[in-house]
Order: C-alpha cells, then structure tokens, then sequence
C-alpha cells in the first residue's frame, strides 16, 4: 500500500539550454546545497538539487502506486520543454526496494532543479511546486556483517541441495559488508570515482543509496524500449592472454550460459502485454574493469499507454537478481539471506512526465547507514552446477567499485581467506 503522504501541489517545470555546467552547478548548490540524487553515464548526467515535492511507498504496490502518484501529478502539471532530450522537462528520481516485504521506504523525488547533459547538450530546468520535502525515515541496522563467509557458503550449498531437488533452477544470494568510512563520508567524491572508473555503468545516487549499475532494466523513449539482461561473470586479468582466456571461457561455460539464458527468459515472461515487436540480440561478452559479463540487449516497441514504471513494475525482480521461477526464488531469498535488502537490486532511476525513463537495476551498491558506515551488497546467481567457495569469491568480484570509490583495499571483500582476494589492486 502506498505510505499516506500530503498532496502535492500543482507544478510547474522550465528547461532552458545553457553553456557552464560548472557553473550551474555551483550557483545550484549554493542554493539549495549538495545534490540530492545524482544519474549519470559517460557524459550524460543529471544532479538533482533541493526537493520539491517525494512520492513515498512501500509493499507490493510499491511501484505501481509510485506510477499513478506521478500521472496525477504530471497531469496537472505545466511543462516548458523546448529541447524535448531524455532529462529535460519535468523529471522524478528514484529507487525502490528489493523486496515488498522491506521495512525501507521507496518512491520518487521531484527536485528543484536539474542541472544536465544529454547527446552534448547542457541544459537547467527549474520545478515549481509544493508537497512532501521530508526524507523518509528507515529502521536503523547494528554494525557489522550480517553473512559471513562460512554462513554464506552454507547458505550457497543448501540452495543447490534444494535447486537439485526440484522446483527451482536458479537462485540469487547476496551478502554484506559493513564499511568503516571517516565521518562526513563525501559521497560526490565517490561518485566521482565511480563515474571515472567505470563510464559503461549507471552512476546513481538517491537518498544516501549509490553505486554503478551495469545492467539496464528498462530505457523508454516514446514508443521504443531498450533493455539489457546480464547474468553469468568471469573476472578480469591485466595479462591480455589471461584475459582474453577468461573471456573466452565465459562464452563457452555450460554453467553461465544456463544462468543467463534463465534472465532472458525472464524478461520475456514478464512483459506480457506491455509490449510488441520483441526482439532479442546474440548473448555477447560485455567487459567492465573488473569483470566480464554474459549479456543480451533487447528492444521493442511499447503498448498504448506504458510508461517506463510500468516496464519497471512488470520486470522487477529479474532473474539475474532474484532466481527462477520468481516465486519459489524469493521465497527461498528471504528463508536463506539473514537481512532486508533494502534497495539493493531494486530498481534505481528516473520517469519523465510523457512517461519517458531511464531504470537500472541497483546492483555494484551501498547505502550510507550512518555517518561513519557505508553498508555494501553483492550477489550470485546459484544454479545446480555452482560450488560455494566459487560463488563467494565472485561477490568479491562484485564489492570492487564500492570499495574503490571508498579507497578501501579491495581485499576487505574477502578477508583473510587464503586464495580468495577477489581482484588485484588496479
């Protein structure tokens, strides 16, 4: 059910194009202070500044509600958009949780004002407007990790043992780690290196959730939609050879490919009706600086009346970050994983007012829990043919972005394991 919250008012949103972005940025800051979410790849970006107005939810309608909260208030809304690029206009941010049962809020934030690059092109647009601007509360959680390596590995065996006796194939195990960061943490900074580092992911950062989602969940634009599906990883290596090799190994693995084909599949059950002309490319090696991912890219053509939250809530959760069937694996997620996910591979984004967005999936993640702690997620994909010790080293992979962009050694994934550091220092 969605959270009761005030009304929003009537709003009002004017996007001109403008040559500093620099400056805009420094001139919105000392407005209204430090961005409040942050989407980004390459050179595209936009910052959100201040809030005007958030669109707060929770349980199983967790999205929809969100999507028919944002078509009342667009409705009423007046829109001065004369560069009509993805961004301009009047624009929501957002994440939601993983799961429906989550303690954590979800929802959109309307800012009041973005200051953004599309396609080359630097742009502002100011939102007029009031309703809610209080950030919603979540129950706090004790320092620590909640799953360590032994319990995760456990937790990893009997999953196969149950996968191997039916009724599931796949299933999806996260852990945690809980980071120690000097108090007033700069989350920008992080950003920064994330955004350097790692240019092909979504940079994102929404109410102290932020990371560099690899993989895509929906893109709308009018009528079209992009998708990419990733699941099944190899790590990289600085040899070319041994590279090379590991990428080669991933095309060929029985075991990843099965793990992959099980997310496309996915994809295509869950769009149903929302879509037409489906079309799925050739699975291909997509390499990031610290793995090598298995993905599809998809397009199609949107039914009448579909918005990107619509695709959203329809998609959510994939099997790259869930498991198949979907029932059986979240059933499964919540008796195995000791905590709430919170939005850690929820989907993480932003809706335009013609229904137009940009959703990822909120993976390579940490959320800010206090002043001094960041608290980080990875997970992998269990099928019949995966063996624990594996699969806990390939979250290590996965922790890589979030403990650079701390400045952590990348070994604080794994600990002291023997043989078990995830990557070399880069």
């Amino acid at each position: 059910m969605r959270v009761t919250h005030p009304a929003a008012g009537r709003f009002t949103a004017a996007t001109r194009e403008i040559s500093d972005t620099a400056g805009a940025d420094a001139a919105a800051e000392a407005e209204f202070g430090a961005p409040v979410a942050v989407w980004a790849r390459g050179e595209d970006r936009l910052l959100a500044f201040g809030v005007a107005h958030r669109i707060v939810t929770t349980g199983a309608r967790r999205i929809g509600d969100a999507a028919d909260a944002w078509r009342e208030l667009t409705a009423a809304a007046r829109v001065e958009d004369p560069l009509g690029l993805p961004g301009t206009g009047l624009i929501a941010l957002g994440a939601f949780t993983f799961a429906a049962g989550s303690d954590r809020p979800s929802g959109l934030l309307v800012p009041r004002r973005i200051v953004g690059r599309r396609d080359g092109v630097a742009f502002r647009t100011d939102i007029v407007g009031s309703g809610r601007t209080d950030a919603p509360g979540a129950a706090p959680t004790a320092p620590g990790d909640r799953f360590g390596a032994a319990e995760y590995e456990a937790a990893v065996s009997a999953a196969v043992d149950r996968i191997r006796g039916g009724g599931l194939e796949k299933v999806v195990l996260a852990r945690d780690l809980a980071l120690d960061v000097p108090p007033g943490f700069d989350i920008t900074a992080a950003l920064r290196v994330l955004r350097r580092r790692y240019r092909d992911a979504w940079t994102f950062a929404v109410d102290g959730f932020f990371g560099a989602s690899p993989e895509t969940l929906a893109t709308v634009r009018g009528s079209a939609m992009t998708a990419r599906v990733l699941a099944g990883t190899a790590p990289r290596d600085d040899d070319p050879g041994v590279d090379a090799a590991a990428r080669d190994a991933l095309l060929a693995s029985a075991k990843n490919r099965f793990e992959h084909a099980l997310a496309v599949d996915s994809l295509l059950l869950t769009l149903g009706g929302r879509v037409d002309d489906l079309s799925l490319g050739r699975p291909f090696a997509l390499g990031l600086p610290n793995v090598w991912h298995l993905a599809t890219d998809a397009t199609a053509r949107l039914t009448a009346g579909a918005t990107a939250l619509d695709l959203v809530e329809a998609l959510h959760p994939t099997a790259a970050v869930a498991g198949a069937p979907r029932e059986a694996a979240l059933a499964l997620i919540e008796q195995l994983e000791p905590f709430d996910r919170g939005r850690y591979a929820g989907p993480v984004g932003w809706i335009g007012a013609t229904g137009d967005g940009e959703w990822a999936i909120g993976l390579r993640s940490a959320q800010i829990e206090a002043p001094d702690r960041v608290r980080a997620y990875a997970g992998a994909g269990i099928v019949a043919a995966s063996v624990a010790s594996s699969e806990f080293v390939e979250t290590g992979w996965k922790f890589a972005p979030v403990l650079e962009a701390l400045g952590l050694p990348l070994t604080a994934a794994t600990g002291p394991r023997a043989g078990s550091d995830p990557v070399a220092v880069p």
